[in-house]
């Protein structure tokens, strides 16, 4: 069964619009209309300002092994 709600995306965490009944640490799959769809009109050079705001986000000095995001890594706890 899928159940859909409104949300909106605060800058860090994706907030839902309405009450939500779900147990915490529960998994859940969360879709959204691909960024050209929402923003049609940016141009190149905001894309890329878009991009070097989110690489400023980043966590100095975190690095993260290729093998550690290799499908069977991530999911191997279950």
């Amino acid at each position: 069964m899928t159940v859909r709600i409104k949300a909106h995306f605060d800058g860090k965490t994706i907030v839902p619009d309405e009450p939500v009944t779900v147990p915490a640490g529960t998994v859940v799959t969360v879709e959204f209309p691909a960024l050209d769809t929402l923003e049609p009109n940016r141009t190149l050079t905001q894309r890329l300002t878009a991009l070097d705001e989110l690489a400023s986000m980043a966590i100095p000095g975190l690095r993260i092994s290729e093998a550690s995001l290799l499908r069977d890594n991530l999911y191997e706890d279950r």
